[in-house]
């Protein structure tokens, strides 16, 4: 597996940050790579394997915000760090009542399938294929299943505060907004210019704070679930040193 790069020789304020995701993405690397091999007999829905999983999904995750920040790309990164959140959410359910996260992402899996076979039908009249067969198929899927709500699944657990860092980073990179646009654009006394700059220090370290703070609370969450006490010692470590880090203006 991979390692997310090296901290950046230049100084500036998010220099601390960026070690800090440097090491928090090690932690969490250890920790894939001693549950790498599965035991004997794990079912691949049990919640042991979602968890190993879904630390695999947060290293890469927090990998990429980490490259994409350092290359001066603040809205791509953080549309990444949005993701670490929404990962946070899934694995509070997780440690809450494995089987019923479990279940919530059986059900939103067949609400998918079935919402885009309903799609097919509805609007695409020349997608080819047995219609009928298509049509069975959604009437034999649970009617019942719901698509997983980050936001339900964010207040039924203990980090619901972070559910509005889900929203500003929704609202400012993950979707084409009237504000992640206005980050296209800089204004100068009274007109304005395209922005082509790379992301400021700032920026990035607001970026790196909503990722890291994600990452660690997932990294302790799942070790917690593979009983890996070594891998949640250190991650408990780091979250000491998150405590005591300089602080950041939200962006």
């Amino acid at each position: 597996m991979n390692t997310a790069a090296e901290p950046s020789p230049i100084p500036n304020v998010a220099d601390a940050w960026f070690a800090l995701a440097h090491d928090t993405h090690a932690a969490l690397a250890s920790a894939v790579q001693a549950a790498s091999t599965p035991p004997p007999g794990l079912a691949v829905w049990s919640p042991q394997a979602v968890a190993v999983r879904l630390l695999m999904r947060t290293c890469g995750n927090l990998e990429a915000v980490v490259v994409l920040t350092r290359q001066g790309l603040v809205a791509e990164g953080r549309t990444l760090a949005r993701s670490l959140v929404e990962n946070s959410f899934a694995a509070a359910a997780l440690v809450k009542d494995p089987a019923e996260y479990v279940d919530l992402l059986k059900a939103d899996s067949e609400r998918s399938r079935r919402n885009q076979a309903t799609f097919i039908l509805q609007h695409l009249p020349n997608a080819g294929g047995d219609r009928g067969r298509l049509q069975q198929a959604i009437d034999a899927m649970d009617k019942a299943a719901e698509l997983i709500s980050p936001k339900r699944l964010a207040l039924k657990g203990p980090l619901a505060d972070q559910y509005l860092f889900y929203q500003r980073l929704s609202d400012d990179a993950a979707h084409a907004t009237a504000r992640a646009l206005e980050r296209h654009v800089t204004r100068t006394g009274g007109g304005w210019r395209y922005r082509h700059e790379p992301g400021t220090p700032a920026e990035n370290a607001a970026t790196l704070h909503c990722a890291v703070l994600a990452a660690l609370g997932i990294g302790i969450a799942v070790t917690q679930v593979l009983g890996a006490a070594a891998c949640n010692a250190r991650l408990a470590e780091l979250s000491e040193l998150f405590a005591q880090m300089p602080a950041i203006t939200p962006i």
